[in-house]
């Protein structure tokens, strides 16, 4: 499974909230309440008393508050214990914890195939 970087670039603390588009280069951590949208190109943190209403995209996700959002991630979501998703999802791979909370569709990208080159004789 892909490491969710520690070092956000953004953080969102517990008491603050933002209602419109948050987008970012760097990595980002959501504690707080967001309305609108969340874009970054790297990873993004949702810690657990985070509440989301958002489409969100991120490189790769790990979930432990409420997003009621679409999600598209293009490699690893994570859904922790605590997390609850209301939403559809789309990603490379997923882990669910045991006690999350997903209501929506998930699909899958399909791994694109390894393709060997022929050896010459």
């Amino acid at each position: 499974m892909a490491r969710i970087d520690s070092n956000p670039e953004t953080i969102v603390s517990s008491s603050m909230r933002i209602e419109g588009e948050l987008k970012s280069k760097g990595n980002i951590r959501i504690d707080g309440t967001i309305t609108g949208k969340v874009h970054t190109s790297q990873d993004l943190v949702v810690g657990s008393s985070a509440q989301i209403e958002a489409d969100i995209v991120a490189n790769n996700a790990q979930i432990a508050g409420t997003i009621r959002g679409n999600i598209n991630v293009r490699g690893v979501l994570v859904i922790l214990e605590t997390g609850k998703i209301l939403g559809n999802i789309n990603c490379g791979s997923l882990g669910i914890r045991e006690g999350a909370y997903f209501s929506g569709a998930c699909k899958m990208n399909e791994p694109k195939p390894i393709v060997h080159e022929p050896q010459p004789e």
